[in-house]
């Protein structure tokens, strides 16, 4: 029992350090060119007129995802809608993959 106890918390120390190590990126500023929400829950997918960034090889190039269930999430949706609709740049900051694209977890939004 004391090894089992000794190797899970080993895991977890493991999975808790990866975490730790992982570092938001922000990516340049762009234009939003393309907003689609999710089929089966509220994501976001976005993509901009800057080349793709990808800082965690996540399998899907094709956007990038805000995630329903971040905080944030109903904010930064409403500043990309905001960014598309009126042509404004923004910056996104990515970390790690959620749905097999860069999770998008800050937005900015600039004013011209």
């Amino acid at each position: 029992m004391k090894r089992f106890l000794a190797l899970a918390g080993g895991a977890a120390l493991a999975l808790a350090s990866s975490a730790a190590i992982a570092t938001p990126v922000e990516l340049p500023w762009a234009r939003v060119t393309y907003i689609s929400g999710g089929w089966t829950a509220p994501h976001v997918r976005v993509q901009t007129t800057a080349a793709f960034s990808n800082p965690a090889a996540c399998s899907m190039t094709d956007g990038y995802i805000v995630e329903a269930s971040l905080q944030g999430a109903q904010l930064f949706s409403s500043m990309l809608l905001t960014a598309f609709s009126t042509g404004r740049e923004v910056q996104l900051v990515v970390d790690g993959c959620i749905l097999e694209r860069p999770r998008v977890i800050g937005v900015t939004l600039r004013t011209s």
